[in-house]
Order: C-alpha cells, then structure tokens, then sequence
C-alpha cells in the first residue's frame, strides 16, 4: 500500500464484516468498525468499535471521522422477501445514507460490498461477467435492493464527488461465521444430518478469506466507478455435498429432488417451520437461486487488475468446521 488510511467497515458484525476487520488489523491499517447489534464477532479485534445504525447518520459521522476509506458491508440478504421493508430500507437506503455520509465527512474513496445477485443469471449460455442487466422490481426483493443500491453508488447524484468501487460476491464460505449466515446453518445442517435430500442446480462459492484479501487488494487497486466480480467456483449441490463427505467424513444426501417438486412441496415445508417454530428448510428464493445459479462466473478483471484468486471449496468446509468446533474462536491461524 502507497501510504496507510485509516478504515471504516460498516456491517462488520458480519461474517465478511468481522474477516475484514481481522484482516486489516494484521496488515496495520487503524479500523473503526459499526456494527449493529451484535459483536460478539468482534471482540479481540484491536478495532474501534461503534454501536450503531446506518440509517442513522450521526452514527455514520462518528464512524466516519478521521478515515480516509469506508468499506460498505452492511446489508441484510434474506431468502423470505421483505414483507416489513427493512430489506430495502437497510441495502438501498442505507447505502445512500452511506454515500452522502462519507461525501460529506469528505472521505477518499468508498468501497461498496454487492452481491451476485443484484444481476440476472439468466441467460447461461454467455459468461456473467460485470456486464450483465441489473435486477428489477419485479425481481425478489434482496436482489433488487442490492441492484439499487449499486446504482446509488455508481450513478446517483452524489457518486461524481467521490471515488466509488463496487464489489460483487458470490455465495460467501468459510470460518468466522459466528451468526452464523444462510450457508453457515446449511452446512450445520448437513453435520446435523438435517437435509435429507438434495434440490437440483448450484451455485458459485467464494472463501470468505478470499474475497476480503481481494476487497483490501481493491483499495488501491480498484478503479473508480467500476465493478468487479469477486466469485470463486461452481458446484452441483450434489458435488457440494460430495466434497463435505470426502472432506469430513460426514454423511451427506445423494439423492436429488427435481425443482418442480420441491417447489410442489413449500407449502406443507412452511407449515411444518410453523409447527415447528422454525425457518422452513428452503424457499422459493434459495431453490430458485440453485436453479438459475450461473456456472460459468468470469473474474478475469478482478484478477488482472488487483490479483483476485481463491482457494479450493474443500479448504474452506474444512476451517469452517475446525473453527466452528474450536474452542478459541478468535484464533487467526487460517487467516
């Protein structure tokens, strides 16, 4: 790095949040990180850390103050629509309060943390690449929040006055995952002997390592106004689950439920979350993401520009059930 700044991370309760704060703390760079409610991923991390919401922008100016950088994390993915409006309201709005916060505070750059699926997987007959439409309202709702949100960055009124880069990951993997996310309790749930059969399709999985050595490479290296796709490589649900067997020697699901039947099936899978008072063991969002998942993700320009490159699947369940079943939570020796 040309010279040391002085970082903020938003989100960094979160499973990327909390590894980019621990990743940036072992390289020196002084970190204050927001977080909402929960910090149990963040004690030992020599950070400032500030309670705080960002919607609220005197929490935001206190977060901001004396940084050069602020890394965007902040957002809530979610599988169950946006029935309260809190999903736009935290991805889309948040992110314009964010913007026009670290305009204001007049910071150097911002680094915007967006996801795959804020962009259409469909066709699969082209490469997804950075180029591709954007997600619309008719589209489910964390996706959409997250293409807005991208377009408040990149195109809104404020974004000519700063230098904006935007980030997209895929489906995050990996160790530090305290909450623990969607993926976290997938895996739980396959070491629990949980899921009992498999949906069709897959999806691109990314180290959560990974992605945030690429997201502090994207400080200096990211361009202004552009995008760049952080992803790692696609499996098969099957072969997912065949790499937990063959990695762990948990027993894991073989057999494979066509879509339409598991589509057939939410209602009496919601009932029984009700009954149970439980999250349904899948909706139509997480099996429809299988489904269109995109098998062929190009991040060519992430590896040319600032040397974007992941580790194999297996690594990454492996440290996810070492740490998760460590008794020192807080030891880096996978970072």
């Amino acid at each position: 790095m040309q010279s040391i700044q002085k970082i903020a991370v938003t989100g960094a309760g979160g499973h990327v949040g909390n590894v980019l704060c621990r990743m940036l703390v072992a390289k020196g760079f002084p970190v204050k990180a927001l977080y909402h409610h929960y910090n149990k991923s963040l004690q030992g991390i020599n950070a400032e850390l500030i309670r705080g919401d960002i919607l609220n922008k005197d929490h935001l100016r206190k977060l901001l103050q004396d940084c050069n950088i602020v890394i965007h994390c902040a957002a809530i993915i979610s599988i169950h629509g946006d029935l309260t409006g809190i999903v736009f309201e935290t991805n889309t709005k948040g992110a314009a309060l964010v913007l026009e916060s670290t305009v204001e505070m007049g910071l150097k750059k911002i680094i915007h943390i967006s996801s795959t699926h804020a962009v259409s997987e469909l066709p699969h007959n082209i490469p997804f690449n950075e180029t591709r439409s954007y997600k619309a309202v008719s589209d489910y709702a964390y996706g959409y929040s997250k293409a807005e949100a991208e377009h408040v960055m990149l195109k809104g009124e404020l974004s000519r006055q700063i230098e904006t880069v935007v980030l997209r990951l895929s489906s995050v993997i990996g160790p530090y995952d305290f909450k623990p996310s969607e993926l976290g309790k997938a895996l739980l749930d396959f070491y629990h002997r949980k899921i009992p059969v498999l949906p069709q399709g897959g999806y691109n999985f990314i180290d959560v390592r990974d992605a945030c050595r690429s997201i502090i490479n994207a400080i200096e290296g990211g361009r202004d106004k552009q995008v760049y796709l952080l992803a790692g490589k696609y499996y098969t649900m099957k072969a997912f689950a065949n790499c937990i067997t063959i990695t762990t020697g948990i027993k894991t699901p073989t057999t494979i439920v066509h879509y339409n039947l598991l589509k057939a099936a939410l209602p009496f899978v919601q009932l029984y979350g009700r009954l149970m008072k439980a999250a349904p063991l899948y909706t139509i969002e997480s099996i429809d993401a299988l489904k269109n998942g995109h098998p062929d993700m190009d991040t060519s320009k992430a590896a040319m520009e600032f040397n974007h490159h992941c580790r194999p699947l297996a690594d990454s369940i492996r440290d996810f059930y070492d740490w998760q079943f460590s008794t020192n939570k807080n030891d880096l020796k996978w970072i």
